[in-house]
């Protein structure tokens, strides 16, 4: 039977060295390195081999990025000490000092997240695309405005890390960005916090806006995000997630998590180009089934529907799920005043597409009609 090999980080807890002679004491556990720090711990990590993490839950510098990253790392974090603290941030497997061993023995597996999955209210739709503004935030906006306007309750993630645009678009002042204040208070435990981060927009409209610049990026932990994202679906029905072009971190978080996945390109012959490449790209990262969103559809292209479904199909496979028609003066007016096309016109052709495209996600039905 091959030994199960841990990593200790305790950083001088009263039960380091007890704990360390129960571990080489039993018979199918293997010490690898007593460390120092959370930083020492990240380090050797990768190299070490271990199974197992054992740390104490008040270890200076240990976090929810840190717990993130040891557990995607194939790492399984044993939490010893505060219990509250421990499932701040992440930790599901908590030991008694008394019982390291027998801790470790029940740890199972490492999984995407350590922490017992909340009963979960809503559902979250990631909406993405390739680069050259193919209307990706107007679409997410457009969504998330629709099921407001029936009556659900939406947050709209303003998570581009290119520099977000949502908080703008929607005249919403935001002194400082919502997504890295809410990713800081989670990376220290404080997930509940985001909420204080959500910007009204309209009733049952939500927004916690994003970055302004793509160098604050860095300040998005992805174990912080991931929390922060968990956090919101249990207290929305439905949490629409605004993704930059690039297939980051983020976005490949995102993706993880999602249950719905909207993809938006261009209708011109440069859009299509890059909404092919896109799909083809998209196979590498998720295993959802993307929704195609061909925006910005326009007689003066000279193409028919079915002449670009067809073309899409045949170079991907996938079919296109709605034409959005090009509507400059209602989404001009939307942006002029800071509201969603829906408020500005509910009629437009824009809107009347837009509604199409929400009936034809059952999930998203299924998500908000309860």
């Amino acid at each position: 039977m091959t030994d199960t090999l841990v990593l200790v980080a305790a950083g001088g807890a009263a039960w380091e060295s007890a704990g360390i002679r129960e571990i080489e004491a039993a018979p199918d556990l293997r010490l690898v390195r007593r460390c120092v720090d959370v930083a020492e711990l990240l380090a050797v990590t990768p190299s070490s081999g271990a199974h197992a993490a054992v740390v104490a839950a008040g270890l200076p510098g240990l976090d929810a990025d840190a717990v993130f990253r040891l557990e995607r790392s194939g790492v399984r974090v044993v939490g010893v000490g505060d219990g509250d603290r421990c499932q701040a941030l992440g930790i599901a497997v908590r030991a008694d000092p008394t019982d390291i061993p027998g801790a470790i023995a029940r740890m199972g597996t490492p999984v995407e997240r350590a922490e017992p999955e909340p009963e979960q209210r809503g559902r979250t739709v990631a909406v993405w695309g390739p680069t050259g503004a193919p209307g990706r935030s107007t679409v997410a906006v457009s969504l998330a405005a629709a099921q407001a306007h029936a009556g659900q309750d939406c947050v709209l993630v303003d998570a581009d890390t290119t520099g977000g645009s949502i908080a703008q678009m929607l005249s919403v002042l935001d002194e400082v960005s919502g997504l890295v204040a809410a990713c800081r208070a989670a990376n220290q435990g404080r997930v509940a916090e985001t909420a204080e981060q959500l910007l009204d927009v309209e009733p049952c409209l939500r927004l916690l806006s994003g970055i302004p610049r793509a160098d604050m990026a860095t300040q998005i932990r992805a174990g912080a995000l991931d929390l922060v994202l968990r956090h919101l679906r249990t207290a929305a029905d439905l949490v629409v997630v605004d993704l930059g072009a690039t297939l980051d971190p983020v976005a490949e978080l995102v993706l993880g998590q999602a249950d719905v996945l909207v993809v938006v390109g261009r209708a011109d012959p440069v859009g299509l180009t890059r909404l092919v490449r896109a799909l083809h790209a998209l196979r590498d990262t998720t295993t959802l089934e993307p929704i195609v969103v061909v925006n910005q559809m326009r007689p003066t292209l000279g193409w028919k529907e079915r002449d670009v479904a067809d073309t899409i199909a045949r170079l991907t496979g996938r079919e296109p799920a709605q034409f959005v028609p090009s509507d400059v003066a209602t989404l001009d007016l939307a942006v002029m005043r800071g509201e969603a096309p829906r408020d500005v016109d509910p009629g437009s052709p824009f809107v009347q597409a837009i509604d199409r495209l929400v009936a034809d996600i059952p999930l998203v039905r299924s998500a908000v009609s309860h």
